[in-house]
């Protein structure tokens, strides 16, 4: 083991010697230094591609779930590619019943896998700060991060250390968690790493932790034949309960590809460099005759599947294209779900972190996510965090004093009683 922060030393992105946080942006953006990012082509990953695409498909599936339970759905936008490299991070570091765990909840952990696939983004990395969001970009700007803020008193192995630099580009930040200056240093570089519309830690403030893995996906794309505003107007949009609302619907004609079964209508909606939003209708609307909301029809693995194959096997064709303007923002909890997937050792002090440092276990998981669609194309960003701390023994016995109680005041070296006493009613 070692300490973080003597093995990289004055590493970039380090608080100032005065205990500040102030971290400019390319010290934000910087890596752990001595250890480059492992490039890999995704043609050489074979079948592990293809079980960590469908793994983070099915990840992102349970996230939407709470968004449409009982019938009613509400908007919701997640980032299954931030939570699954978050995920993956703390995989890196996990053995035994944890390690188990998320292999059997998520597939394939491989580092080399995640390597390829953050790499099969860097002819569209750029720096969200640059970024016209006003205007997205034609060729679009997508740009992932990965970031350790360490304590600087926390151990942390250095063969964990080095597999977040060379297999997730992960940059390392020793800190000071008890004074604050972490959550601030965290603050700025998700402010940088994703154009300021994410500048606040998606976890709630907890003093015992000690470590906080982060990881942000930021887009901006314009689409490749964007909207005209003026043939945007206002148009009835059915909700999932069946009332009806006004919305601004956007209109055109352009080339997409479109499939369609008895359930649902498809289609594909381009921007440039090689991404495209996937856009599922349900052919019916509102709820379906046992009062289940139709989107719990097709939000599925095994339709979010097949849609992706059949439209990437489709061919371009002239498709008219009605949806609405939106902007949603939102914030989840991923420790319910991850939970009900099966993922609960790490949350406890069992947690098998050895490669991480035998005595931390996860104490939350959460996820901030915005998205704005409109008709020059669309800007979203991510954040995931994992933060971690100690491992607390077990809760010893307890005592409940709830009814009536005798007690006594005595010298514990004799026994000898001061005071003795009956608490029947403490309201009295």
């Amino acid at each position: 083991m070692v300490i973080v922060a003597a093995l990289l030393g004055s590493a970039a992105g380090c608080a100032d010697s005065s205990g500040g946080s102030e971290l400019s942006r390319d010290a934000q953006l910087s890596k752990a230094p001595d250890v480059s990012f492992q490039q890999v082509g995704v043609d050489e990953v074979g079948d592990h591609l293809e079980a960590a695409v469908a793994g983070t498909r099915t990840l992102g599936v349970r996230l939407l779930a709470p968004s449409y339970a009982q019938g009613h759905v509400d908007n919701v936008v997640v980032s299954p590619f931030s939570a699954r490299v978050a995920l993956a991070m703390v995989r890196a570091g996990a053995g035994g019943k944890t390690a188990h765990e998320l292999d059997s909840a998520l597939g394939t952990t491989d580092p080399t896998t995640f390597a390829a696939l953050i790499g099969q983004f860097d002819a569209l990395k750029g720096d969200p700060g640059k970024v016209d969001q006003q205007n997205p970009p034609n060729p679009p700007v997508l740009n992932q991060a990965a970031a350790a803020f360490i304590d600087h008193t926390l151990p942390v192995g250095e063969r964990y250390l080095k597999t977040l630099a060379s297999s997730y580009d992960t940059g390392v930040y020793p800190v000071d968690f008890a004074s604050g200056q972490a959550r601030s240093a965290i603050n700025q570089w998700l402010a940088v790493n994703t154009g300021d519309l994410i500048d606040s830690t998606p976890t709630d403030d907890n003093s015992d932790t000690r470590m906080s893995l982060l990881s942000t996906v930021f887009l901006a794309a314009a689409w490749a034949h964007p909207f005209s505003p003026g043939s945007t107007g206002q148009a009835s949009f059915t909700r999932a309960d069946g009332s009806v609302v006004q919305a601004d619907l956007m209109h055109q004609t352009t080339t997409g590809r479109l499939v369609s079964t008895d359930s649902y209508v498809a289609a594909q909606l381009p921007y440039g460099g090689g991404l495209a939003m996937q856009i599922v209708v349900p052919t019916e609307k509102g709820a379906t005759s046992e009062g289940a909301s139709t989107i719990a029809s097709v939000a599925t693995d095994t339709v979010l599947s097949k849609v992706a194959a059949d439209l990437h096997a489709a061919r371009d064709e002239s498709v008219t294209f009605t949806l609405p303007r939106w902007s949603v923002t939102d914030s989840l909890d991923l420790k319910p779900v991850l939970t009900q997937m099966g993922i609960t050792t790490m949350f406890t002090a069992d947690a098998d972190l050895d490669e991480i440092n035998p005595s931390v276990m996860v104490n939350a998981v959460a996820q901030d996510s915005t998205i704005t669609v409109g008709e020059k194309g669309t800007v979203a960003a991510s954040a995931t965090q994992v933060d971690m701390m100690p491992t607390m023994l077990p809760p010893g016995p307890a005592i409940v004093a709830d009814h009536p109680f005798v007690y006594q005041i005595v010298d514990t070296a004799t026994g000898l009683p001061l005071f003795m006493g009956v608490l029947a009613d403490p309201s009295a």
